[in-house]
């Protein structure tokens, strides 16, 4: 029995080399839009499959729906496809060398989305629920510098801010007045009351884990990633080359303050304006300076050509 049991043991130690042996891509980017994991699963085997045939290697995908699981299989993976926001925080190892695109676009708007036939005026859902991917910290310092103009935090202005797995729940969460908002790309909004709309975003980063991939395997890789054309239920058409300022768009965004201090002092509007510059008055006295400023308030025309008279 021990002879079997050992023989089986080392049989298992043989193979699992080979099981381990074929590159990983993997995917976790909560913003995008999958209606379910199947579908999920279905685009990043896609992606495998394109890879397979454009490098001669054997490529597995690998889709995950939490953070904390791709965490732990993250040092096996050789490509991953991330969310920029979390990307920029997260790494580490990971080389960025192309971006997912829609259209040859690698930025796309955010908005905010309330259930539709609701109110398009975000002051009206002050005191609401605002409900965010909770894949990274950056979601709610967006929405305070992009949509409240960094007036008032997010978490001041909203009575809560709840954390969703990813944009589907988000949606759900409003469709069922389970959140009364939520933040998604543009796209989404089908269905929804669009109530604010940023500017561009990235789009999420494919990056190669440097410490698995180099040299001449690297650079035939970064080729093959940046001319993907799969497609995703979504607005994905494909991949292109990485761009630095998109990926970094939305921490930038959300990193924003403002620049100026308010100031409490009164402005002088342009058209308030008056010169103070003396003027002379050619009818009553020749070369006498006057200034209006100086002469007290009077209340009738007649009492002011007096006092004038007095003064000249």
């Amino acid at each position: 029995m021990r002879r079997v049991l050992g023989n089986l043991l080392f049989g298992m130690l043989m193979l699992a080399p080979s099981l381990a042996s074929g590159e990983i891509v993997a995917i976790y980017a909560p913003n995008l839009d999958f209606k379910d994991g199947a579908e999920r699963n279905a685009y990043v085997n896609k992606v495998a499959k394109a890879l397979s045939s454009a490098t001669g290697k054997s490529w597995e995908g690998r889709a995950f729906a939490r953070a904390a699981d791709f965490e732990a299989e993250r040092s096996n993976v050789d490509v991953a496809i991330l969310d920029a926001d979390y990307f920029s925080g997260k790494s580490g190892s990971l080389r960025p060398v192309a971006m997912l695109s829609a259209n040859g676009q690698t930025t796309r708007a955010l908005k905010v989305i309330a259930k539709k036939g609701g109110s398009d005026k975000l002051y009206k859902y002050r005191g609401k629920r605002l409900a965010l991917v909770s894949n990274a910290s950056l979601a709610g310092s967006f929405m305070t510098a992009s949509a409240l103009g960094n007036e008032i935090k997010a978490s001041e202005y909203f009575s809560a801010i709840d954390e969703v797995r990813d944009v589907r729940s988000a949606l759900n969460a409003v469709e069922m007045g389970k959140a009364d908002l939520t933040l998604v790309y543009d796209g989404y909004d089908s269905g929804f009351t669009t109530v604010y709309m940023s500017s561009g975003v990235g789009l999420p980063i494919i990056a190669v884990n440097s410490a698995r991939v180099s040299g001449d395997s690297a650079e035939t890789l970064k080729h093959a990633l940046q001319n993907i054309s799969v497609h995703t239920s979504t607005f994905i058409t494909g991949s292109a080359v990485y761009n630095a300022g998109d990926a970094g768009a939305y921490r930038r965004i959300a990193g924003t303050r403002k620049s100026n201090a308010l100031s409490y002092q009164p402005l002088e509007p342009e058209t308030a304006k008056v010169s103070l510059t003396s003027s002379a008055l050619q009818k009553r006295t020749d070369g006498i300076a006057f200034n209006p400023f100086q002469i007290q308030y009077v209340p009738s025309m007649s009492e002011f050509d007096r006092k004038l008279e007095q003064r000249l």
